[in-house]
């Protein structure tokens, strides 16, 4: 039977050097009514926070999902323009309207997990910080984690077991969607009890493809094929159609192919307790070829 896990990253949730950096992007490729839809969002409310529109599409279909908090430090650096994106538009954890939603997510089925900063793989420190601030929110512990970038080293799931998180879903690839090296099955890093799930389908990924109807179709055959998890991971952000055509649609898409083929849709949570409880035998895996190092 086809399992699929919704996820959610949650980069950003204001929308900021955009209002400038979208339209340009979209004249550049000579989409200029794309480019006026976006210009019009100087008006709008709620540009990139969408995650009231995630519940009610989930709400719709009967689906739950795990939404990462992200909680970003980074700050900009001149003489490293990559962390422009990283640092400018973050948003405080603490921000009330956030805190109310992730309480609620928390308390109405949703799962909430750490989306691990920009540094944190590498920083057992910073990420046992971020952990705790997220408990605090929450109440209790959090189990789940999925890294920002999906930054991984061969030290990285070392010290989230040392945390005491349960899982990982931070292992799958930012460039296209499937099975990264065909890894269709959760595994242990070895020496570890924390459970890898694979990420299948970024929405990033997934909409480079001109038919995201047929790459979706795709990877569901490929994990229906091979009793596979099929996990989901859709930003909040490109929930804003003005700026991502389309991104909407194709999640929409997944749940209802889902759907149409009576697929089990849980939590990451549930499917680590799932596979935990089970009778399987789970892979232990060495982590030296298994990690891409940043």
């Amino acid at each position: 039977m086809l399992k699929i896990a919704l996820t959610h990253d949650i980069d950003r949730i204001e929308k900021t050097y955009q209002f400038i950096s979208k339209p340009l992007k979209f004249i550049r490729n000579g989409e200029f009514n794309n480019s006026i839809k976006s210009l019009k969002s100087f008006i709008q409310k709620d540009n990139y926070w969408k995650i009231d529109d995630i519940i009610n599409i989930e709400e719709k279909y009967g689906v739950k999902s795990t939404f990462f908090i992200l909680n970003e430090s980074i700050k900009f650096n001149v003489l490293k323009p990559s962390t422009f994106v990283l640092a400018y538009g973050r948003y405080s954890i603490y921000n009330p309207r956030l805190v109310d939603t992730i309480k609620w997510l928390d308390k109405n089925g949703w799962e909430i997990g750490v989306h691990g900063s920009y540094n944190s793989y590498k920083d057992k420190d910073l990420l046992q910080k971020e952990k705790e601030t997220l408990e605090d929110i929450v109440g209790h512990e959090i189990i789940g984690i999925r890294q920002h970038h999906l930054n991984l080293n061969d030290q990285t799931w070392k010290i989230q077991n040392e945390l005491g998180f349960k899982y990982d879903s931070s292992y799958g690839s930012n460039m296209y969607c499937g099975f990264l090296n065909n890894q269709f099955n959760p595994f242990y890093p070895k020496n570890t009890n924390i459970l890898v799930i694979p990420q299948v389908i970024m929405d990033i990924c997934l909409m480079r493809n001109q038919n995201y109807i047929e790459e979706i179709t795709k990877c569901l055959d490929l994990a229906e094929d091979n009793d596979a998890i099929v996990v989901v991971n859709f930003h909040n952000d490109k929930f804003n159609t003005a700026d991502y055509p389309f991104y909407r649609d194709a999640y929409i898409e997944i749940i209802e192919q889902g759907k149409s083929r009576n697929a089990r849709f849980k939590t990451l949570k549930e499917f680590n307790e799932e596979i935990r409880y089970s009778q399987l035998d789970i892979e232990e895996l060495e982590v030296g070829g298994l990690v891409r190092m940043v």
